[in-house]
């Protein structure tokens, strides 16, 4: 039995395609742990997987780590420092407390699986111990080809800011402090590179044929979470639309509005879920064909689905089309705008931005992709490619790929 570590940022969208994975890796006898805040422990539990928690404060967090600005492209340095701080204040917070809940050689898990995007003690203490990491990606990996970031300049050159230079220097005492001879410049690289798991189908990823088989394109691992209870079908035989904005933009009672009244004089069922975004009457009326949600299972509804308007969100998308079902995205910022532009181009759905939305929009969009034969082949293509791609099996095979033979062979 190995002994595998998930190092994962604490968002919905990061968590919930590894824990299809966690149970696969506990289905096959190896021992799981997550480090995560308190939030996330039913959930992790249910996989089989043990819970080692980390204190949050949620609002700093979705303040620092959620971008603010619809736009298809990360500009914003501010947000870039602000991000930075966050993920040096929690490594420091948390490294020590990791360093002594594994440093024992029992507990010294035999693989890391750390998210890019979470802070960084998994990554040191994986460097200082010699432990093999394994990349957790639930949207687009970039190599020299293609990257929704913009060019940044090096390490060196971004330290001649006062205020970064700073940041990266408290990087620098940490690497030392833990014995790690890396420069900054060679440790980001290696956050960003090596082995992964990315939670698309090749197909998806832009520049996808550019990327070697050391990235894994395992496809979405989301189908089999639910977590939010059961949902019952209308039981009418009609087209459903079900519509949702997730737990991160889903604040927008305009929107909610505008799709009640797309919908209030048609023979379509609706389903809104909306996360606590929207006060109880700020819909106004509402008739009993529109269904109102705080939360339903996803999987549930899709099931039932003829189309479903979301933000764009990578997972979201992907398991809409796992069920069969087009979209349409309204994305809220740029990795968004890019998961809204490529099912586009794949020809599984169509993007309304923000300021384009409008009930007679979002109706007659909803109705074209419905009706269209070449969007239904497309879903369909896509589809299979998601299923080629492996889902929780192929994303364990290839954490098994980096156990040491010792620890393969207990397993």
């Amino acid at each position: 039995m190995a002994h595998i570590a998930f190092f994962i940022l604490p968002a919905a969208g990061h968590v919930n395609p590894t824990l299809s994975v966690a149970r696969e890796l506990v289905a096959r006898g190896h021992r799981v742990t997550y480090a995560l805040s308190e939030n996330y422990r039913e959930r992790v539990l249910a996989t089989g997987a043990e819970f080692l928690p980390y204190a949050l404060d949620q609002d700093r967090f979705w303040d620092t780590m959620v971008p603010k600005q619809d736009a298809a492209e990360y500009t914003d340095q501010q947000e870039f420092v602000n991000m930075m701080t966050w993920m040096l204040d929690m490594t420091r917070q948390t490294l020590g407390d990791f360093e002594r809940h594994f440093g024992d050689g029992a507990d010294r898990p035999d693989v890391f699986v750390c998210d890019p995007s979470s802070f960084w003690s998994g990554h040191i203490l994986a460097a200082k111990w010699g432990v093999p990491v394994i990349r957790s990606t639930p949207t687009y990996v970039a190599n020299e080809h293609w990257s929704l970031h913009p060019p940044v300049d090096t390490a060196e050159e971004q330290a001649e800011d006062p205020v970064t230079g700073a940041l990266f220097e408290v990087v620098a005492e940490l690497l030392a402090e833990h014995r790690v001879e890396k420069s900054i410049g060679d440790f980001a690289a290696e956050v960003h590179s090596g082995p992964a798991l990315v939670y698309l189908p090749r197909a998806f990823q832009y520049a996808g044929d550019t990327f070697g088989e050391e990235v894994g394109f395992v496809g979405p691992c989301t189908s089999a979470n639910s977590f939010h209870g059961e949902w019952e079908p209308p039981g009418t035989g009609r087209r459903l639309v079900l519509i949702s904005l997730g737990t991160l933009y889903n604040k927008q009672p305009d929107f909610f509005r505008a799709c009640v009244e797309a919908f209030r004089d048609t023979d379509w069922d609706v389903v809104i879920t909306h996360a606590g975004g929207v006060a109880e009457g700020e819909l106004g009326d509402v008739p009993p064909h529109i269904r109102v949600y705080d939360f339903a299972p996803q999987g549930a509804v899709l099931a039932h689905a003829s189309v479903m308007i979301n933000h764009g969100g990578t997972s979201t998308v992907l398991q809409a089309v796992s069920e069969g079902v087009p979209v349409i995205a309204v994305p809220q910022m740029a990795e968004l705008h890019a998961t809204a532009t490529r099912a586009e181009q794949l020809g599984v759905g169509a993007k309304i931005l923000r300021k384009d939305v409008t009930p007679e929009r979002l109706r007659e969009t909803t109705l074209a992709l419905a009706g269209s034969a070449e969007v239904r082949a497309a879903v369909a293509r896509l589809r299979g490619e998601i299923e080629a791609a492996g889902g929780p099996a192929a994303a364990a095979d290839a954490v098994e790929a980096l156990l040491a033979p010792a620890a393969a062979t207990a397993a």
